[in-house]
């Protein structure tokens, strides 16, 4: 994708932590939204600000505590060590990127880079410096120190956060340290059926499973989990109701009531009226995405709010309209096709704010709601993130290439990479995951059957789709590739992204990401199966290479035909044996090699952002009369805000709590 710019010399990248970049995200645009959608887009963004704690607190049992004790330290630092506060800096922003304290990606635990006795000792000074540390009925600051020790600073206590692949003598649940369960194994939960599946948490009471779900109650129904985040949320969401046109309001209306009542109807509801509105600001908002569960079935809060890019929007229209066409030309048998499409609602946009399992490492896409018989009944919404390309484009394509493609596929890389990056991505939410039907003797959601596979092989069947369809000539034909020759650089692009993938995994020889057990899913079976990619040393290194560009399009047609299958037919066994057998295992070698290439080559394993800060604009009264973006926050200030350790709206003064610039 093109710079929204040409000749744009803002500030992009911020800093580097770990193997992490920080990049500046720009919501160019926002000031020609009207004035009654700045205002919408102001509450929506609240809503889904308030909501951040939940995220915490699912991704474990003391995450969200061990979040409030660091940042207590660092906002009261007058009699703090200065270069134990810096090692503490840098382990906050690194558990603020993961939204805890195992990588978002890898789910593989890290710990940090100073000792229990000088985290305890900068406790007590911080206290002496007014800070207020939440203590447990009747605790000591000893005994919290105690008790949380091990979560903090043993690796080998709750080493994953998701868990996939157990070790022998535990399952998937009790090798996972998320918060979806507590004290429930698989075999507690043969036979029980969730009222609840995306909203609820589930734990054993007197030897029995029960479900604690998140509502914040209404008249006949009890408050649940996290009532109080989820009161404030809907308090926001009534408010930008009054800014909403009558059809939005409505929608918006669905999701209190869910808010609300935790009722999974009324999320349905939300979602049927959701996928047949457009709307220039929108919101995805709730329990979504199961890739966080190792069961694959509890939906992790988050929160994007975004607008319309009016610019980059075309694309997305015209392949929405062509999507029969395309479903016509699938690879899989006619019993899985889908006749008589809704015609997706497709837009390029602009994120204002990300939160949640979607912050501060936004998607490229999205494409929404994910039950199956709604997508099938009423349709769908895709949406391209396009600032969040563009900013992980300035941060890493350029060395990317220069690194991991050999340099006779540079010049293509360079001249076509950013263009087919967002077609890649079009095409995988707007085509993709709205392609294809069930089998009509499936009964329920291919979710529930394919359980932990379903995840990672439908962001394979969705990447397959759109490698597929890159060589169809409509696209040229409607300006969405330049030119064939695209379509060659987007296939050398997915072979070579499987090998500069493994930078992100620094241990072990497990993938337990869904996403990235997509991708080596397709090169793996692709380099397995068929002579379309080979592995080429040149000067000590390793590259992926295509050779056969028609091998390869035929490959993927035949894993793709396949996937469609499993996922029609429910059939687990066989996600099962294709996923344990293409999916999960990496070569350490190789993956030292490629970490070792990148920390020489200062390429970041991730991109993760600071959003815009989203400033209300009040009459006298304290009312909203109007909103803008500042782009003033660095990543700490911005967090400490998110977390009310520093106030979200006023700016800040050199006698800050901080104490100095953060």
């Amino acid at each position: 994708m093109p710079p929204s710019k040409n000749t744009d010399a803002r500030p992009y990248l911020l800093e580097t932590v770990g193997e992490f970049a920080l990049s500046r995200l720009y919501a160019d645009g926002f000031d020609e939204l009207s004035q009654k959608d700045r205002v919408l887009a102001f509450y929506l963004y609240r809503a889904a600000l308030a909501g951040r704690d939940i995220f915490y607190d699912q991704m474990g049992r003391d995450v969200l505590e061990i979040r409030d004790l660091l940042e207590e330290i660092l906002t009261h630092p007058q009699k703090l060590d200065p270069g134990f506060r810096d090692r503490l800096l840098l382990y906050l922003k690194l558990f603020w990127i993961n939204n805890g304290n195992h990588n978002d990606r890898t789910r593989q635990k890290f710990v940090p880079e100073f000792t229990f006795e000088e985290l305890r000792a900068a406790a007590l000074a911080a206290e002496q410096d007014g800070a207020h540390i939440r203590l447990a009925f009747r605790e000591t600051l000893s005994q919290k120190f105690e008790r949380l020790k091990s979560s903090i600073f043993d690796p080998n206590v709750d080493p994953l956060s998701t868990c996939k692949t157990p070790p022998p003598g535990q399952d998937i649940l009790t090798c996972s340290s998320v918060n979806f369960q507590d004290g429930v194994s698989l075999a507690d939960l043969k036979g029980f059926r969730e009222s609840h599946p995306l909203n609820s948490r589930l734990v054993k009471k007197g030897g029995t499973v029960v479900e604690e779900v998140y509502r914040a109650g209404r008249q006949d129904v009890s408050p649940g989990r996290y009532a109080k985040e989820l009161k404030v949320m809907i308090g926001f969401l009534e408010k930008a109701r009054a800014d909403a046109d009558e059809k939005q309001s409505a929608t918006l209306g669905h999701l209190i009531d869910y808010f609300a009542t935790g009722d999974p109807e009324a999320f349905r509801a939300y979602d049927i009226a959701w996928v047949q509105h457009e709307t220039p600001v929108d919101a995805i908002l709730g329990f979504i995405e199961t890739y966080k569960d190792p069961r694959g079935q509890k939906g992790a809060y988050e929160g994007i709010v975004h607008f319309v890019n009016p610019r980059m929007t075309r694309l997305q229209k015209d392949l929405a309209s062509l999507a029969q066409y395309f479903e016509d030309r699938a690879p899989w048998d006619e019993v899985y096709k889908r006749k008589g499409f809704t015609i997706p609602i497709a837009n390029a946009v602009n994120v204002l704010h990300a939160v949640g399992d979607a912050g501060p490492m936004p998607p490229v896409g999205v494409n929404l709601p994910n039950e199956e018989d709604i997508r099938e009944r009423y349709g769908n919404k895709s949406v391209s993130l396009v600032n969040v390309m563009d900013a992980h484009n300035r941060a890493s394509h350029a060395l990317v290439v220069e690194e991991f493609f050999l340099p006779e596929d540079r010049p293509l890389q360079t001249k076509y990479g950013a263009t087919v990056d967002l077609l890649q991505t079009t095409m995988h939410e707007v085509l993709g995951h709205a392609s294809g039907k069930v089998s009509d003797a499936l009964k329920g959601d291919p979710r529930e059957h394919l359980r932990e596979y379903y995840s990672a092989l439908e962001e394979a069947r969705a990447e397959l789709t759109a490698l597929y369809n890159f060589f169809d000539p409509k696209l040229v034909e409607i300006g969405a590739l330049p030119s064939p020759e695209a379509a060659e650089a987007a296939y050398r692009e997915y072979a070579t992204n499987d090998l500069y993938l493994l930078r992100r995994v620094r241990k072990g020889d497990v993938l337990e990401d869904d996403h990235m057990r997509a991708t080596h899913l397709i090169v793996s079976y692709l380099r397995g199966t068929t002579a379309a990619i080979e592995t080429v040393k040149r000067d000590g290194k390793t590259y992926f290479r295509v050779t056969d560009i028609a091998a390869m399009r035929r490959g993927v047609a035949e894993l793709l035909k396949t996937l469609q299958r499993i996922k029609g037919e429910g059939d687990y066994d066989a996600a099962r044996a294709l996923t344990e057998r293409y999916a999960v295992r990496i070569d350490p070698a190789l993956r030292n090699e490629v970490v070792a290439r990148a920390e020489r080559a200062s390429i970041a394993s991730y991109v993760a952002y600071v959003m815009p800060d989203v400033v209300p604009i009040r009459d006298a009264a304290g009312d909203v009369q109007d909103a803008r973006v500042e782009y003033t926050s660095d990543f700490a200030t911005q967090m400490l805000k998110y977390s009310g350790k520093l106030p979200l709206e006023q700016p800040l003064s050199s006698s800050s709590p901080a104490g100095r610039p953060l």
